[in-house]
Order: C-alpha cells, then structure tokens, then sequence
C-alpha cells in the first residue's frame, strides 16, 4: 500500500514538472513572437558625437563614433549592469557595435518611408544638391527606406534614404515617388502570387540562397527559363529580388534587374492605334532665315554627317524653305543659299524672321484613371513588368491603345516625363483636355551667358580638341561662364569657359548645355 502511494505522488510530482515545463515554453515563445513582431528596425542617433562600444557599456572598448541624424540598422538591445539599455547596430562591412539609449532612440517600421525609383538611371549622392558627390547609381524600380524629405534653394524636393550597408544618402523627388509614407502601412499590397511566374531575362543568371549578392550560389540559370513565383525582397540598396522554386526541393533568389514577373498565360500585341493631333498655321508673312553666329556651314542634309556645301556669314538672311530634326533632337533649317540651291543649317545658330504665326491645337486625350489602385506595367499585359502603382483620379498624357492576346483594351499614358507605361482600359478612361489656340511670334533669343555641365567627370582642355592638353576635371551641376563656340576637324561642337578667374578651358559639347 506504501509504496503504491509513493509511485502515485512521484507521478503527480512529473506531471506537474511537465505542465510547468510547458507553459513555461508557451509563455516564452509567446514573448519572442512578440518581440519579434515588436522588433525596431534601426536606430536613429540623437546625440553629437556618439561612441560605438565594442559590448554594452561604457567602460567597453570604443570601436569608432556616429553623429547626430545617422540612421542604423538595428540588431539588438540589452542591459548594462546599471539598468541602462543598449542598442546593438550594424556598421560598415557588417561589423556591429552598441551606442547607448540616452544618446540615441529606435525607429519602428511604421515610422520609416518608402520611395521607388522612377527613372531609367538616377544618381544617389551625398547631399541634396545636384553639385552633391555621386555615391552610385540606382535604376527604375529600387526602392529605398526614407527618413525625411528637404527643399533645395530652387524648390527641388530631396529624399533622406538609407543606401548601402551604413549610409545615409539623397535621391532627387523629381525621379521618385512615394509609395509608403511615414507612419502609414504599406501602401502598394503585394499582388496574388497564385499562376506568377519569374521569367529569366539575362544569360547567365545566378541563383543564391537568400536576397544577397554576398550569399551563397546555389545554381545558375539562362534567359527565357521560367519558375514558380514565391516571394520578393529588397535590399538595403535598393536591389530587388525574386524568390523562385528553383527545384522540386529547392528555392533559390535571382536579381529582378535580370529577370521579370509574369502571370501564366502571357500577353502579345494584335492591334495598334496611335494618337493624332491636327494642327492648321495661317501664315501671315513669308519666312526668312538670319544666321547669328559669325561663320556657318550650309550642309547637304540635316545633320552634322553631311557634306559642307559652302560657308554663310553673320547677318546674312536667306529664304525659308523647311524644317527639320536630326537624330540627336537638334532643329536644322532648309534656306536657298543661292539661286535655285537648297541647302541645310543647324537652328542653334541662327534665328526665323518676318514670322508671325496662330497655331490652333485640337484638344489633347489625356487617360483618367478610375480604378482606386491601377498598376502601370512596361507593356501591354498582365505580364508586363509593373512600374509604378497610380491612384483615381490621377490623368496622364494619352500616347495609344493596344488590345493584348485576349482581346482587353490597354492604354499607352506618358508616366514621367521620361518613362511611358500600360494601363487596362477597364480601369481607366480617355478624356479630352480643352483645346488651346497660342498666338506666336518670333522673337531674338537671348545670347547664353553660361555653360552647365550634364556629365561626371568632363575634362577641360587648353584648345578645342581631344588631343589638347588637359587643364583639369569638372562635374555634373557646374555653370561657367560662356566665352565662344567652335568646330573641330570631326564637327564636334566645343564650348569656351572660364574655367578659373585666371584660367580659360574648352569643354566637348555633348557633356554640357547652354543656359
């Protein structure tokens, strides 16, 4: 009887370790879950400057210094032995450190923005100003968390982002739009992934074990090989990724730049109609062309390629016969340079006279968009790379229509004023803006007074010519003073500065802009 007693009081004693046990795992898990959900994602610094220790403390090894505003990605927090909290961030190369909680605070995910890159290339630079160093170069569709937002002296809007492993950089507004504000949820959800494909576009492509140009290779791919949809990430830098099922048992990221989404099915292109716009000019006097520069060669075509067929001088005025642009975008004028001969010059160095002219403009179709969320795609389909994310209500730039493999109507809109894009016809709609009527008349051009470089780096040379002495470098953003315009043997335009207040310099035309 005893020892029956004892063996049920040695069972009662396990079970109640077991059910302790377990409610102890449930608490804790529960608590990680929490702090996982609850976890900050960088911390932002407050004081000026503040040391980065090697442990929790300050007695602790410092490893270096972070200023005032920096932004850090967050990894943990603990205690000192006098009850003070300690942020763990990630630094430069993935070295981490701890900065104290009284110099600095943490930034939650609700709190941080988002902008996406609209442009085909934008320069991520140090400042907000175009003069700003250029720390890279990013693409259409990056995007990058945000921390705030500035005006430059010309009203140009700038965005704080966080770029790189440990940098803080500026975008220009200009080429990005917002697609999560601070403090609010993401704005652009993520679309069904059920039938998305990811479709190669490159040769060859790597596949990693996670969203990382630094993790591990798994496998390659080739273009035009298509995969499962299963996920997407971006990086810190603003790279986006595609994870795939690689295998039947393997799932593996590829680069978005080299690869796209798709739904299964795919689209093509049937039918196409473009915009067209009548214009009526009544003209009232006939036109004359007057050269402006001091020498100016009449060519054979519309181009800087043809055949020079005489030289005319300033001041000289000869009859108008047509208009014309090249392949670069310049305007050339045809004249009768003599007596039934006809030749060509570049509108830049010359001016239309005894030409006063009424345009009447038919009204130009814009697309309304009338869904409350419609993707604007690179094509005309469900398969098409999605660009942007656009609300009701917004109307853009009609350019055509295009109906895709099951006969659904897509519309052709100018997104940027240097992207295009679809969006579906049934989300959307084209309206007409009011007609315009602009009185016209020619008038003299003010002389340009400075030259502002369009590139980085161009170099400044002694004379007009590649093979001249370099006097030294400049860089995109920069205005100089305007002195003279000159050919060399290929027709390259040059461009005369004052380079410094003793120094003059020539600079090739094609990286730089009269102003």
């Amino acid at each position: 009887m005893f020892l029956k007693m004892e063996r049920m009081m040695f069972v009662n004693k396990n079970i109640k370790k077991i059910v302790v046990t377990a409610l102890m795992c449930a608490l804790f898990s529960c608590m990680a879950s929490l702090n996982v959900l609850a976890a900050p994602k960088y911390v932002n610094i407050t004081g000026e400057p503040v040391v980065v220790r090697e442990k929790p403390g300050t007695s602790q090894k410092s490893l270096t210094k972070v200023h005032y505003g920096d932004q850090l990605v967050y990894v943990g927090q603990k205690k000192d032995k006098k009850g003070v909290y300690w942020y763990q961030i990630k630094l430069a190369d993935n070295k981490k450190g701890w900065v104290t909680s009284a110099l600095s605070q943490t930034v939650d995910e609700k709190d941080i923005g988002r902008v996406e890159v609209t442009t085909k290339l934008l320069n991520v630079r140090e400042k907000a100003s175009l003069k700003s160093n250029v720390l890279g170069i990013t693409r259409i569709g990056s995007q990058f968390d945000y921390f705030s937002e500035v005006k430059d002296s010309s009203g140009q809007t700038w965005y704080r982002v966080h770029y790189g492993e440990n940098k803080l950089a500026w975008l220009l507004g200009t080429y990005c739009k917002v697609v999560k504000k601070q403090g609010d949820s993401d704005s652009v959800p993520d679309s069904k992934t059920k039938g998305k494909q990811v479709e190669i576009t490159a040769s060859p492509v790597n596949v990693r074990s996670a969203a990382s140009l630094k993790a591990s290779r798994i496998g390659t791919t080739s273009k035009g090989k298509k995969y499962k949809y299963l996920d997407s990430d971006v990086e810190q830098s603003g790279r986006v990724w595609y994870q795939i099922q690689y295998t039947a048992k393997e799932t593996g990221w590829v680069l978005g730049s080299l690869s796209k989404t798709s739904d299964d099915g795919g689209t093509s292109s049937t039918t196409s109609t473009t915009k067209t716009t009548s214009k009526t000019t009544a003209k009232t006097a006939s036109k004359q062309v007057k050269v402006t520069s001091s020498i100016l060669n009449v060519r054979s075509s519309a181009s800087y390629k043809g055949k020079i067929l005489t030289t005319v001088k300033k001041g000289k005025t000869f009859k108008y016969i047509s208009s014309k642009k090249d392949s670069d975008g310049r305007t050339w004028y045809q004249i009768e340079y003599k007596s039934g001969k006809k030749g060509w010059v570049v509108s830049k160095y010359t001016k239309l006279t005894g030409d006063t002219t009424t345009k009447t403009k038919t009204a130009e179709k814009k697309v309304k968009i009338t869904g409350s969320k419609v993707v604007v795609r690179a094509s005309a389909g469900k398969s098409g790379k999605k660009i942007a994310m656009v609300k009701k209500g917004n109307t853009f730039k009609y350019l055509s229509t295009k109906k895709d493999a099951k006969g659904k109507t897509w519309y052709q809109i100018q997104y940027t004023s240097k992207t295009k894009g679809w969006v579906m016809g049934s989300l959307s709609k084209i309206v007409e803006a009011k007609a315009t009527t602009k009185a016209t008349t020619a008038t003299t051009k003010k002389a340009a007074k400075k030259v502002e470089i369009i590139e980085s780096p161009v170099r400044v040379r002694e004379s007009a010519s590649t093979s001249s002495k370099k006097l030294g470098t400049t860089s995109e953003g920069k205005t100089y003073e305007y002195l003279a315009t000159k050919k060399d043997a290929n027709s390259r335009i040059w461009y005369q500065i004052q380079y410094t207040s003793k120094t003059k310099g020539w600079v090739l035309g094609k990286f730089c802009k009269l102003v």
